[in-house]
């Protein structure tokens, strides 16, 4: 049996460990209790908040900075459910902040998701209504809709496509395609050994192609290599160099030069004409004493030829005057 003293001392340690656990909790909690914070208000119209509940986790950015502190219905709007949150003080909710409805994992909760403004926005004082963002279920439903709207178009279409009318058109066209695909196939058969020989070509042609290619390449590889080369740079530099001294030289005094040779040659072919006319009219009167001499050369000749005494006693001319009669 137990006794009274066991009793005693059970009681007091049950009286021990609830106090601490107050106690515990009084330091845990009374902080958060007395603790300043924010108070906002959301309004979401025609959205399903199911999942949502008091205590529900209010997220920043995927950090937790308050929760869902009550859930109404609007007494002026019964289609409008109004959130109002608690949010640690400090939380910086701008003007063009968004209040969004996320699922919290696979179990079905939901929480509030603030999506943050921008930082040039003004910031919306404690009180006010957060404006709400497109919830997720919204996207899912609007989604769902349009998928349902697409698969009946679709629908409607096969509908169609499988009516009396269309079946016959369709049962048609398989008819000429299957024709088509016979002539074809006749097509191939009797130009396969062309076919053969085009592909052959083809394949001949490709590797010329590709012996071209490799020309090519090994063309652009030597011009590559003789473009890097120092020859090259050398020749530049040499050309450089010319254009450098070229453009050093007394230019004006060359071509001083050259006109002054010019005038000297001019001059010396004067002088060489001059010379050349006078040296012709010599010649010329040179020529003339040459031909008299001749023709006495040849008269002489001729007298020797018909009288070769002439050599020894002279020549006497016919018909001589007779000197006696002139004295």
């Amino acid at each position: 049996m137990i006794t009274r003293s066991q009793r005693i001392r059970l009681g007091i340690f049950v009286t021990l460990a609830l106090g601490a656990l107050v106690l515990s909790l009084i330091i845990i909690v009374a902080p958060k209790l007395l603790q300043d914070r924010d108070t906002y208000y959301i309004a979401y119209e025609d959205v399903s908040v199911t999942g949502l509940q008091e205590g529900s986790a209010v997220k920043y950015q995927g950090l937790q900075v308050g929760y869902v502190s009550d859930i109404t219905i609007d007494p002026n709007n019964i289609r409008r459910v109004i959130l109002q949150v608690s949010l640690d003080q400090g939380v910086p909710i701008k003007v063009d902040t968004r209040a969004e409805i996320n699922f919290l994992g696979i179990t079905g909760l939901k929480v509030i998701e603030l999506r943050s403004g921008s930082n040039l926005a003004a910031s919306l004082p404690p009180d006010s209504f957060i404006p709400s963002g497109r919830s997720l279920t919204e996207e899912i439903t609007g989604k769902a809709e349009v998928l349902a709207e697409k698969a009946e178009l679709v629908l409607n279409n096969l509908i169609k496509v499988t009516s009396d009318e269309n079946a016959e058109r369709v049962l048609t066209m398989i008819d000429t395609v299957a024709h088509s695909v016979e002539l074809f196939n006749q097509f191939v058969k009797t130009n396969r050994i062309p076919f053969h020989q085009t592909l052959q070509n083809a394949e001949q042609f490709s590797g010329e192609l590709d012996s071209l290619a490799f020309y090519v390449t090994s063309v652009l590889k030597s011009w590559d290599a003789f473009a890097k080369s120092d020859t090259l740079a050398q020749i530049v530099n040499n050309f450089a160099a010319v254009t450098d001294e070229l453009k050093e030289a007394e230019v004006v005094r060359l071509f001083s030069e050259i006109n002054q040779t010019l005038e000297q040659t001019n001059n010396m072919l004067k002088d060489v004409e001059i010379s050349f006319a006078k040296s012709r009219t010599d010649l010329v009167y040179t020529i003339e004493r040459l031909k008299e001499t001749s023709d006495y050369l040849n008269q002489f000749s001729r007298l020797i030829s018909e009288d070769p005494s002439i050599i020894v006693r002279g020549a006497e001319p016919k018909k001589a005057p007779d000197f006696d009669l002139e004295r």
